[in-house]
């Protein structure tokens, strides 16, 4: 029978748990070593035996060997394994098991039914995978990438170490990109030959000429080495170096293994941080994204100013590449291809690369490490950058937004369910599905059947957006594109041409009083759609900026962080309330338009939709004031229409604010009987 992907998981975590706490060689490189022998053991036995799986016991069995009764089983995995050796020549001759019998009998019970060579589901692999991720929790969490996210970062990448290509990692961390591409290596090679014995050798080979990297922290290097040692077996080559990334000198070298403009494909997770930034001018002088260009007096000086890792990292991934053909996947910032802070790296990367494909990662993708939303970006280097971005031909960016990483927020997998509504093994994700709708696209067919959440993106639309934005959320074709908005039943305006102003206040220390006559209410958010008229935060009626903060009635309210886009208006009751800066205001011009008109319209799921692809930020999702002014608004024609809506919109606010005060008065009543 079968093990499912859950008893799987199961079994190779208790393999890691019992040989950390037990084995002789505690480190992630002998773990991780030692199972890797009894896995390619596995492997042989189930190749020239023909017993498959090759550890199949009853639970008399099982128990027997979980309990340490295994002398005689442990020698026959030891003699298999020399036999496996001579055989495939994977370790040097001298090469034991170096675990205790116990702990090989351990090992082989947990894999109990485990079919190792699978050719539907890569078992070395996923077990290599869990290893990784349980040293990374070890060590914080922040090294490891999901296996699903470096896994299509092969995919879009076309990496083919069989035409040339190397693929490379200056921020490695625990290995998983290159053991990506060393797992991609393996799928191409048994795509087009059976023979194990072939394959197994034929992967070493390529994988020792093209698979390559480098880390900065010594400990997390030693980890990335031990995953791609264990998964290829050979105990004899170094894969990843120890090194600054960031460093010229690293890469200008003709000794470097990895240098400047020669490389055919470069993947990884550089780190993030906007509190952490690279202030050193002798690395930053190095970065065209650090140097900024201020006019005084028609001369154009430079100046060097500090960035975060990930800015300079993505600059020197880029460099890395080969002009022309060179080929990039790195998972970036959310905040880099949407913010307006970031729209100087967005005009950099448009005239200096050509862009493949964009995928917007679910926000759990990190977590229970971080919430930092992030894109994996796929791109192709220029021959020559651009100098302006008019220049730019039109060509076809690839995009998705997938819904399922297979984990939650807490990083506890979560499965499929069947029609019945029972839970399947199989992991909750659309990957798949987006890979296979990426192959499709390459093919030139029709792929949106495949995944629903990719399309294609005209280079020239990244171009016309109002800051070249390049998330796919911006440019996801709406869930209401069969609306059509026909000519002579609508007429379209600019919502900042039909309004006063649309502002938000700068941040301000608050400084919360008491409550004394004359203190002024204090709102935030959350609060601007409850039925609610008191509060418990005040600010003094002397406050500086209170003319900032204070709303008027029939404003228009918008959350801009956080939560973004909920939408309310200021009624009587909340009139000269003083409202957080993390909500526009937006003031209406009634001679241009009804404000109730403008309200029910933001609130449409037409409008919502349009406000989502505003959204950015790596970590507080936030929306600004322009791009709300920047909103169309569809009027209809029909005067009785607009009047109908206009009215009915006017009677619930009034009614709403009705509620609003007889619910104060209500609670103000209970409270004198309560407490007097």
């Amino acid at each position: 029978m079968k093990v499912s992907n859950i008893k799987l998981q199961k079994a190779i975590i208790n393999i890691y748990n019992h040989l950390y706490a037990n084995a002789e060689k505690k480190t992630p490189h002998g773990i991780s070593k030692e199972v890797g022998k009894i896995l390619h053991t596995g492997m042989y036995l189930e190749e020239h035996t023909l017993n498959k799986p090759a550890f199949v016991f009853n639970k008399a069995e099982e128990k027997m060997l979980q309990n340490g009764k295994a002398n005689n089983f442990a020698k026959f995995v030891r003699d298999s394994y020399q036999t496996m050796n001579k055989a495939w020549e994977i370790y040097d001759d001298a090469e034991k098991i170096n675990l205790k019998d116990f702990d090989v009998a351990y090992t082989c019970a947990q894999l109990n039914g485990v079919e190792i060579s699978d050719p539907n589901r890569d078992v070395f692999g996923d077990s290599i995978e869990i290893f990784r991720s349980q040293w990374a929790k070890q060590a914080g969490g922040q090294f490891f990438t999901d296996s699903l996210v470096t896994h299509l970062a092969m995919k879009l990448l076309e990496f083919d170490p069989r035409k040339g290509d190397n693929l490379v990692d200056i921020c490695s961390g625990t290995g998983g990109f290159l053991l990506a591409g060393l797992n991609r290596i393996r799928e191409l090679l048994e795509s087009e030959q059976k023979d194990q014995k072939n394959v197994e050798k034929r992967v070493v080979e390529l994988a020792r000429k093209c698979i390559y990297g480098q880390e900065y922290d010594k400990e997390v290097c030693s980890i990335a080495n031990a995953t791609l040692k264990a998964r290829v077996g050979d105990a004899t080559h170094t894969f990843v170096m120890e090194g600054d990334s960031l460093a010229f000198s690293k890469f200008a070298s003709n000794d470097s293994r990895i240098k400047f403009d020669s490389q055919t494909c470069v993947a990884g997770n550089p780190p993030f941080g906007t509190k952490i930034t690279i202030k050193d001018p002798k690395t930053l002088q190095h970065f065209e994204l650090a140097k900024v260009k201020a006019r005084q007096n028609d001369v154009v000086p430079t100046k060097l100013t500090a960035r975060a890792p990930d800015i300079l990292f993505l600059e020197q991934n880029i460099k890395l590449l080969k002009p022309g053909t060179g080929r990039l996947s790195l998972v970036v910032p959310y905040q880099i291809l949407s913010g307006p802070q970031t729209l100087y790296i967005r005009k950099w990367l448009m005239l200096h690369t050509i862009i493949s494909s964009v995928v917007d990662l679910p926000a759990d993708t990190f977590q229970p490490h971080t919430g930092t939303k992030a894109c994996l970006l796929t791109l192709v280097r220029r021959e020559k950058p651009l100098e302006s971005v008019d220049e730019i031909d039109e060509y076809n960016i690839f995009m998705s937004t997938p819904r399922w990483i297979g984990h939650d927020r807490r990083g506890n997998p979560i499965f499929k369910r069947n029609l019945e509504g029972s839970l399947t093994d199989e992991p909750l994700t659309d990957f798949n599905e987006l890979e296979r709708a990426f192959e499709l696209y390459r093919q030139g067919k029709d792929f949106n059947q495949a995944h629903d959440q990719s399309f294609a993106v005209s280079s020239k639309d990244v171009v016309n957006a109002s800051l070249l934005q390049l998330n796919a959320q911006y440019h996801k074709p709406s869930e209401f594109g069969s609306v059509q908005i026909k000519v002579n039943k609508w007429k379209t305006v600019m919502l900042g041409d039909v309004v006063e102003r649309i502002f938000y206040p700068g941040r301000f220390v608050r400084g919360y009083v008491d409550y004394y006559q004359g203190a002024v209410p204090f709102y935030g958010g959350k609060e601007i759609i409850q039925m609610v008229i008191g509060s418990n935060k005040w600010i003094g009626h002397n406050h500086p900026k209170l003319d900032e903060l204070t709303v008027k009635t029939g404003w228009i309210l918008i959350t801009r962080s956080g939560t973004t886009g909920i939408v309310s208006v200021v009624p009587e009751a909340w009139n000269g309330y003083a409202m957080s800066e993390h909500v526009i205001r937006v003031v209406p011009n009634e001679e241009k338009l009804d404000p109730y008109y403008l309200l029910a319209f933001l609130k449409t799921k037409y409008c919502q939709d349009l406000i989502s692809k505003g959204v950015y930020g790596s970590v507080i999702d936030s929306i600004t004031p322009d791009f709300i002014g920047n909103l169309e608004v569809h009027i209809p024609k029909d005067k009785d229409e607009y009047l109908k809506i206009v009215e009915k919109t006017k009677e619930a606010e009034r009614m709403r604010n009705s509620a609003l005060l007889r619910t104060h008065e209500s609670i103000d009543s209970l409270n004198g009987m309560l407490i007097g």
